[in-house]
């Protein structure tokens, strides 16, 4: 990364050449569109290109973490932290991805394979009948987390290790499952929808930690759709606990890649103005944190390591005894 060249390793690990490879060009990069391209397209050969960033770099442009301690947060389908920096760096563990923004701003962070889409799951598999009542998919999702809001921080007792599909950062092992900890009798399906909310908070909390080694985080600008509900806004706000802001237009990848554009191809002289260009006022909603869900998020924190020490215990037994936990014949 810090030299701007194919890796020498990577090239012999794929068994690709360098010279079939193209030149490494940086995101502000401009080309031209050539006429086989123009025709295809229906545009005019000779149209400015940009070349371009990947869609976590322009996330963090688009919700205006670009400045040192500013994280960009963004929850869709699936989410991602990450940290705008002066240079490539990583964490000691290698837990954390690093890609370039700019040559001179590069983004450090990390991406979660579940994000707001275990709503979606919550309603198929636990409230199939409120949300065949509510119809679309977004008043579905919304009428889940309604069910949801109605339940205490930290789902009274109730842990959810969201892991529907194979998890990223910061453990990259698809062989990890989901699961819920601590189910008693009391709990009910708004406390697993509450708890799977919380845990896909939590596991931005692990990343958040992570960045904190890098360079600390003193606030975090959120951007996606899923920040439409006031319960994912919430229970961020207060499992992060640093100031956290929503961008009204929710769309900050989209708005990224415009801001870019302009300035590679000197419409604006940074990025900062391009966006002043692209957004108006109000277009940032700062959300509170209200004290006593931070002091149960941070009592919740304590809980899932006890918990996940219940586990070890069970692990244990089972390797004392191979045949105590297996289910033996039906008759």
């Amino acid at each position: 990364m810090a030299t701007r060249t194919w890796s020498p390793f990577a090239l012999e690990a794929a068994g690709v050449p360098a010279d079939k490879l193209p030149e490494i060009l940086p995101p502000t990069a401009v080309l031209e569109l050539t006429p086989g391209a123009g025709r295809a397209i229906g545009l005019p050969a000779g149209t400015p290109v940009v070349v371009g960033a990947a869609d976590g770099p322009l996330g963090n442009l688009g919700a205006g973490a670009i400045t040192p301690g500013v994280a960009g947060l963004t929850l869709g389908t699936s989410g991602a932290l990450r940290l705008t920096v002066a240079e490539p760096r990583l964490d000691d563990d290698l837990t954390l991805f690093c890609y370039a923004l700019t040559e001179s701003l590069w983004v450090v962070g990390g991406a979660l394979s579940n994000g707001g889409d275990v709503i979606g799951w919550a309603g198929r598999a636990l409230a199939p009948d409120i949300a065949a009542s509510a119809g679309a998919d977004a008043d579905a999702d919304a009428a889940i987390l309604e069910l949801a809001a109605g339940v205490p921080a930290g789902a009274e007792g109730l842990i959810a290790v969201p892991y529907l599909l194979a998890e990223r950062a910061p453990l990259w092992d698809a062989d990890l499952a989901g699961a819920y900890l601590g189910l008693r009798a009391h709990h009910t399906r708004a406390h697993l929808v509450r708890a799977v909310v919380e845990g896909v908070c939590f596991g931005m909390r692990v990343i958040l930690d992570r960045l904190d080694a890098v360079e600390t985080v003193a606030q975090v600008r959120a951007t996606g759709g899923a920040f439409r509900a006031a319960l994912w806004r919430e229970v961020m706000a207060a499992v992060l606990d640093r100031p956290f802001t929503v961008t009204a237009g929710l769309e900050g990848t989209a708005l990224g890649a415009a801001a870019l554009g302009l300035v590679a191809l000197g419409d604006a002289p940074g990025f900062p103005e391009a966006l002043a260009r692209l957004t108006g006022p109000g277009e940032a909603v700062a959300v509170g944190r209200a004290p006593d869900l931070v002091a149960a998020y941070a009592a919740l924190g304590d809980e899932l390591r006890a918990r996940i020490d219940e586990l070890g215990a069970i692990a244990a037994l089972a390797r004392r005894r191979p045949g105590a936990l297996r289910p033996g014949p039906v008759t």
